[in-house]
C-alpha cells in the first residue's frame, strides 16, 4: 500500500527568466504562496517519516488554502492530511481527512485529485482489514487515472500488493506484470517504478525465474538507492537477500538482511524487522552467516535508538 500526499512544487526561476526581455509572471497571493509553501514542507517532512511535523505543516497549508479559496489545494491538503493520520496509525482521523476530501472533490466538476483521496481511501481499508473494500477503492483509482490520462502505476501495485498478501497468485502475476508495464513508461516517478519492479521480481520468483527476479530487485534497490527511499529500499534489500538464501549465496544475503532489518528498524515498522530476524536467525544457525546473532537481538530490544524519528524536530 502506498500512501499519497500531494507533493507541490514551487518554482523560483527568477534569475533564468531575467534575461529573457519579458515580464516576471506576478506573484500568488499571500494565502495562495503561504499554502503552497506550507504543503511543500509538510511532504518533506513526510518523506523523513516526521509524520506529526507534516501533519502540523499540512493543517496550516489547509488553512492557508481555505483563506485563498483554492479548492485544489484545500483538497490535497485534506488528503495529505489523511495520509499522515494514516502513517501514525489514527484510522478514524484518517477516514475522517480522506472523506472531506472525497466528498469535496465530488462535489467539484472536474472532480480533482479524485483518484489520489480514492488510492489513501483503499490504504486505509486495507490497514483496516477490509480487503474488498480496498480492491474496489484501488480498483476505482486506477480507472480514473486511466480515464484522466495519468499514470494507474501506483493503483496497479496497491492491487497486486493485495493479491500478494491473500493468496491469489493468478491475479497476482497479472497485476504485477501490469504494473510493471504501467510504471516504465518515460517520465514514471522513480518510487513508483522501483515498487513496480520489486513486485515483478517476486512474481518472477514465484515463476521460478530466479535470474529475472534477481536483476528486478537489483534494479529496484538502485532507484529506491537515488532517492533514498526508506521503505522501498527495506523492501528491496529484504527481497534480494531471501532470494539469494535460495541460491545459496549466503554471505550476500546476509549482508543484505542485515541492511534491511535496520532499515525496517528505522522506519518503525517492527513487524517487518521481526521476520527479517527471523531469517537471519535461521541463516545463522544453519549456514553460520552471520556469525553472530546478538547484535541484532540487543537492537531489537532498543528499537529507539535506530529510528529516524530521531532526527524530527
Amino acid at each position: 500500500m502506498t500512501l499519497r500526499p500531494i507533493c507541490i512544487i514551487v518554482l523560483a526561476a527568477l534569475s533564468a527568466m531575467a534575461g529573457c526581455g519579458g515580464p516576471l509572471p506576478p506573484p500568488d497571493p499571500p494565502n495562495l504562496a503561504e499554502a503552497k509553501e506550507s504543503l511543500s514542507r509538510g511532504n518533506y517532512w513526510y518523506g523523513r517519516g516526521c509524520y506529526h511535523e507534516a501533519e502540523r505543516f499540512y493543517q496550516e497549508g489547509l488553512n492557508a488554502a481555505r483563506l485563498s479559496d483554492e479548492v485544489l489545494l484545500i483538497i490535497r491538503a485534506q488528503n495529505s492530511l489523511g495520509a499522515a493520520a494514516l502513517a501514525q496509525g489514527e484510522k478514524a482521523a484518517a477516514a475522517s481527512y480522506l472523506e472531506q476530501a472525497f466528498n469535496l472533490t465530488s462535489g467539484h466538476p472536474d472532480r480533482p485529485e479524485l483518484d489520489k483521496v480514492l488510492g489513501n481511501l483503499g490504504s486505509l481499508a486495507f490497514q483496516a482489514g477490509r480487503n474488498q473494500d480496498a480492491e474496489e477503492f484501488w480498483r476505482q483509482a486506477a480507472q480514473t487515472a486511466e480515464e484522466r490520462n495519468v499514470s494507474a502505476a501506483p493503483y496497479y501495485c496497491d492491487l497486486a500488493r493485495l493479491y500478494l498478501a491473500t493468496g491469489r497468485a493468478a491475479d497476482f502475476s497479472t497485476m504485477a506484470a501490469r504494473a510493471l508495464a504501467a510504471a516504465e513508461v518515460p517520465g514514471q516517478e522513480p518510487a513508483v517504478l522501483a515498487d513496480a519492479l520489486n513486485l515483478a521480481g517476486q512474481e518472477a520468483q514465484s515463476a521460478g525465474d530466479a535470474a529475472l527476479a534477481e536483476a528486478r530487485f537489483r534494479r529496484a534497490l538502485e532507484l529506491d538507492r537515488q532517492i533514498e527511499n526508506t521503505t522501498g529500499l527495506a523492501q528491496d534489500t529484504e527481497a534480494l537477500g531471501l532470494l539469494l538464501i535460495r541460491l545459496e549465496r549466503y554471505s550476500e544475503a546476509a549482508g543484505l538482511l542485515d541492511r534491511a532489518f535496520f532499515l525496517w528498524l528505522a522506519s518503525g515498522h517492527d513487524r517487518n524487522a521481526d521476520r527479517v530476524l527471523a531469517a537471519l536467525q535461521n541463516l545463522s544457525r544453519d549456514h553460520k552467516y552471520p556469525q553472530k546473532i546478538d547484535p541484532y537481538l540487543t537492537a531489537r530490544r532498543h528499537p529507539e535508538s535506530y529510528r529516524l524519528t530521531n532526527q524530527c524536530p
